[in-house]
């Protein structure tokens, strides 16, 4: 497992910069929540969203505090996400389609947490491989959930 003593590490370095990307793209994801939640009048689709939302905000405040533990910064300001994520999203931000839409975004961010799995368990860091399984079980769910709408 890696942690605090050996931050200085290749490992650990190449873990932090992964942690921060994903939590760059579960910010992002966020948002692009709370841009369909915000654009959809019908009730029972905005309270999946919002629900969805919610989920990703458990998954968001995971992945920093992984950041912390291994001894980084956790780095998702607005200035940071538009440049670190690695989402998936339609260009047409007028989309009305919003559940296809999120669905979509939501699939690009399990293929990347399935990439942080391998990438975790590369450096020998189970604790991030773990918290990586979590997260992309949890988001499948939700994808699951949003391309049966």
């Amino acid at each position: 497992m890696i942690n605090r003593s050996d931050n200085s590490s290749e490992p650990t370095r190449r873990l932090i910069k992964l942690c921060n990307d994903r939590l760059a793209d579960a910010v992002d994801l966020q948002l692009q929540c709370k841009h369909a939640f915000w654009n959809t009048t019908a009730l029972d689709l905005r309270r999946l969203f919002d629900e969805v939302n919610k989920s990703v905000g458990v998954y968001t405040d995971r992945l920093a505090e992984r950041v912390i533990e291994i001894g980084g910064v956790a780095n998702s300001t607005e200035r940071v996400v538009p440049t670190w994520s690695s989402l998936l999203c339609t260009p047409d931000a007028m989309c009305r389609n919003h559940a296809s839409t999120l669905a979509t975004t939501l699939d690009s961010f399990v293929e990347l947490a399935r990439q942080a799995i391998d990438t975790s368990i590369e450096v020998s860091d189970f604790t991030s491989a773990e918290m990586f399984t979590e997260i992309a079980q949890g988001v499948d769910k939700w994808h699951r959930k949003l391309a049966a709408v």
